[in-house]
């Protein structure tokens, strides 16, 4: 097994490459060919290969940032380097610390040794299979362990996000007794159940091998489990050539029959499955000389997403073209996106089936992320009629840059109106899995903003909607 403490002092001194670059300021740093984070991350990943080929040069390493070659080869690797030179992206630019630099040690597709270190707050986490887990912290480094799960009534100490949760999140949490939840960024989430202050750490989303491998391995050693949910195997890396994507999973101290009895958590027929060709295991991230904060700078505004949701005839795509004028005339760069239109071009391929719709809003949320990293504020009008699918897409924007509006009409009323006569060929059999008829709308819980078309005129409901924006967002009127 490779010297340890050598691995975390190489972690060591990528993090101090990544806070030359953090303690700068990044409202000022737009003279350099690379964006603060890009430059950071970087650093650190030849700082970690540098000192990775000199400790083990026999060993290969696949990082974050590594070739396609390199990608390519990794299934003909037993044991390799597993590394993110930096995780937890929004925190680095958030400046809030809670971002790491992780290296993982892995052995016939498991982790076995792995170094979690914290630049900002001088905190480094390790493991190694059979030799226990440690916290290094102010220089004093003491044993970590998962901790006993809640006795029965007791409170539940959840990792996971205080807002925007999505509905697999909340549905998980509604089958325990009591929870409460604990907010943390980055690989940080894995440590706090490794370290025991939090008992259960649901990933009920997409993550890739690099963000999880060392903070599993510092779990592992801690005594705790990394599963993949809800089937709660073990979870095991570099299995499949055709993605580096690793499936929901579970950290936990053991199983616990609280919550591992109910199965309704399983990803549904609504959820994207990635096919044999794509591209997750032949690409790599491609950092650009202008950045999104340039391109936003340029253009002087914060680009944001503005989400219309609703039955088809509630008047979605009416409000949203009026919001569109109403906020070009006051000077903004915007684009709109309308659910009819894009189904000409982006998504002329797809049917209406639940599959098929889940993957024409992913297709429009990952647009529309492009879009707004191009400075434009956008706006999207789709009757997106599943809630998981809804908040995927928010998933992809920083808190406050996603706001839902939901254009609330009964179902007799946007029948009664029918301005494109769909209701009428679905009611003849002639459309099929049709939304409010024979598929499903699952209106939104939590939207921002609801309106609703028929209460006033369309200027009135514009107005009320552009005032909320323009209040939630911060713009100036």
């Amino acid at each position: 097994m490779p010297d340890l403490q050598a691995i975390i002092e190489i972690a060591r001194q990528a993090g101090e490459k990544i806070m030359a670059i953090y303690a700068q300021d990044f409202a000022v740093y737009d003279k350099s060919d690379s964006s603060p984070l890009t430059e950071a991350d970087l650093a650190s990943h030849h700082c970690i290969i540098e000192g990775l080929k000199k400790l083990t040069p026999e060993i290969p390493i696949l990082s974050e940032e590594s070739s396609k070659s390199d990608i390519d080869d990794r299934m003909s690797w037993s044991c390799y380097w597993l590394i993110d030179p930096l995780d937890g992206t929004k925190e680095f630019i958030k400046k809030n610390g809670e971002f790491t630099v992780n290296i993982a040690l892995i052995d016939n597709h498991k982790p076995v040794l792995g170094v979690v270190h914290v630049p900002a707050k001088g905190v480094t986490y390790y493991g190694e299979l059979g030799q226990g887990a440690f916290k290094t912290e102010g220089g004093f480094t003491q044993p970590i362990k998962v901790k006993t799960p809640p006795s029965a009534g007791a409170t539940w100490q959840v990792v996971g996000s205080r807002s925007h949760q999505s509905d697999e999140f909340r549905e998980f949490i509604d089958t325990l007794p009591n929870a409460e939840i604990v907010s943390m960024g980055s690989s940080l989430k894995l440590c706090l159940v490794a370290e025991g202050e939090a008992d259960l750490y649901p990933r009920l989303g997409p993550t890739s091998e690099w963000d999880t491998a060392a903070a599993q391995a510092v779990v592992e050693a801690a005594g705790g489990l990394v599963l993949a949910f809800p089937s709660l195997e073990p979870m095991r890396y570099n299995t499949r050539s055709d993605t580096l994507l690793n499936p929901w999973f579970m950290v936990c101290a053991t199983v616990s029959g609280v919550w591992a009895s109910d199965r309704k958590h399983e990803p549904n027929g609504s959820q994207y499955e990635f096919r044999a060709n794509d591209s997750q295991a032949q690409v790599v991230w491609n950092h650009t000389s202008v950045t999104p904060e340039l391109r936003a700078k340029q253009k002087k505004q914060h680009p944001r997403c503005i989400w219309f949701t609703g039955l088809s005839g509630s008047g979605k795509s009416t409000l949203a073209n009026a919001l569109e004028k109403a906020l070009v005339e006051k000077g903004y760069h915007t684009m709109l996106l309308d659910g009819d239109n894009v189904r000409h071009g982006l998504c002329k391929d797809l049917g209406m089936s639940e599959a098929d719709r889940t993957e024409n809003i992913r297709r429009v949320g990952e647009l529309a992320k492009l879009m707004t990293e191009a400075g434009l504020i956008v706006i999207t009008a789709f009757i997106s009629p599943f809630r998981a699918d809804r908040e995927a897409a928010r998933a992809l924007f920083d808190d406050g840059d996603f706001i839902e509006v939901y254009v609330e009409a009964p179902l007799e009323v946007c029948e009664q109106r029918d301005p494109k006569g769909l209701y009428k060929k679905a009611r003849r059999g002639e459309i099929k899995n049709f939304t409010g008829l024979d598929s499903p709308y699952e209106s939104p819980k939590e939207a921002e903003i609801i309106v609703n078309a028929g209460e006033n005129s369309i200027t009135q409901v514009v107005e009320k909607i552009l005032n909320k924006v323009m209040d939630v967002f911060g713009l100036p009127t």
